[in-house]
């Protein structure tokens, strides 16, 4: 018997096993954040920001002064044997006085059982930046901080 068949078998084992291993900032690396930019200071867009993912149903996980975690609600299905939620991270950072930058990662992770495993993966697209940075804005101007005119 031929010995090619069980070294792609090694091979394809290596290579999966390899893409299953790293941490989440390492991920998150690879794919970059959206970034919009808000009026105000870090502490009000901080303050906003966390607001902002309890509106949208996400719960804080972690927060520090310009940086926030947060997960969505994990939902399963019965149909497809798996489990989902949604994480974001944000980092702020001062652009110049009174102008705060406000980078998004945004991770999917999949618990599935027909599939043997968890898997993460950074979606540079996904709906929920938009909904996000929306909600954020939103929350600024509840609570009178200024925001720019759209240039036209």
């Amino acid at each position: 018997m031929s010995s090619r068949p069980l070294t792609a078998l090694f091979v394809l084992a290596a290579v999966f096993f390899t893409g299953c291993t790293g941490t989440w900032s390492e991920r998150l690396a690879e794919t970059p954040p959206q970034v919009r930019a808000y009026h105000g200071t870090i502490e009000q867009v901080h303050a906003a920001a966390q607001k902002a993912f309890k509106r949208v149903d996400f719960n804080v996980t972690r927060a520090s002064i310009g940086r926030i975690e947060a997960a969505s609600a994990i939902h399963s299905s019965e149909t497809f044997a798996d489990s989902r939620q949604v994480t974001a991270r944000v980092q702020m950072r001062e652009l110049e006085p009174g102008t705060v930058a406000v980078e998004m990662w945004v991770t999917q992770e999949v618990a599935s059982q027909s599939f043997g495993g968890t898997h993460r993966t950074a979606r540079r697209d996904h709906s929920f930046y938009g909904l996000y940075f929306a909600m954020l804005q939103q929350v600024l101007q509840e609570h009178g901080v200024p925001q720019p005119e759209p240039k036209g």
